[in-house]
């Protein structure tokens, strides 16, 4: 597992904006039974640390203390620019398992995508997981290999994972699977199988109409 370090102070007391301006982003340490701490974090610094360590451990070196371990649980970002404006950051006790997110990483070849003309849909690409700090896993893996008819689907139920994981999202829901494709000729097969009925619509409303116009002579 990656270890990912990020330096942070303790917050100055400025407005937020200024301090945004500043280059810095505001943020806030919580976590079981301490209390929360109000740091800033250096903007550019913060937006250099890779995915990967927003599902992972990270140790927030706050001035000359002690490292704090740390999972990343909210980031705000201004919508108009996705710049940071806050971040909220979990203290983790390295002793007690913790819930996170980590990706999925799909691999092998689908039969039914090979051979059979399917379409691969993937319905997650995160898995939810419980596990002690240091046992969270860069990565879960997804072997869609066992795709082999059309709509084939793989579920939670079917990942491997790590004996020290345990999966949080209902075991039956889907993860992904092959698709049988809706082609063209399905399309106007659809359509062309519609087009008596809306005739018939078509019809039923002009003698309605008749019948109106006979009523108002």
């Amino acid at each position: 597992m990656e270890k990912f370090k990020l330096k942070a102070e303790k917050r100055e007391d400025k407005k937020p904006n200024l301090l945004r301006r500043e280059g810095n982003v505001p943020a806030t340490i919580y976590g079981p039974a301490v209390p929360s701490e109000s740091v800033q974090v250096n903007a550019r610094e913060f937006g250099r640390l890779p995915a990967a360590a927003y599902s992972h451990l990270l140790e927030l070196e706050i001035g000359d203390g002690k490292p704090v371990s740390v999972i990343i649980r909210n980031v705000q970002r201004k919508s108009t620019s996705d710049q940071v404006i806050n971040v909220e950051f979990y203290r983790v006790s390295l002793d007690k398992k913790l819930h996170v997110s980590v990706p999925i990483h799909f691999v092998g070849v689908s039969p039914a995508v090979a051979t059979k003309g399917a379409q691969f849909l993937e319905s997650h690409v995160t898995v939810d997981i419980e596990c002690m700090p240091g046992d969270i896993p860069d990565f879960i893996e997804c072997d869609i290999s066992s795709l082999k008819d059309l709509d084939s689907a793989v579920t939670f139920h079917e990942l491997k994972l790590p004996k020290s994981v345990t999966v949080l999202n209902p075991p039956d829901e889907i993860v992904a699977r092959a698709v049988t494709p809706r082609t063209t000729a399905q399309e106007d097969t659809t359509a062309a199988a519609l087009e008596p009925e809306k005739a018939a619509e078509a019809e039923e409303k002009a003698e309605e109409e008749k019948e109106e116009k006979k009523d108002g002579e």
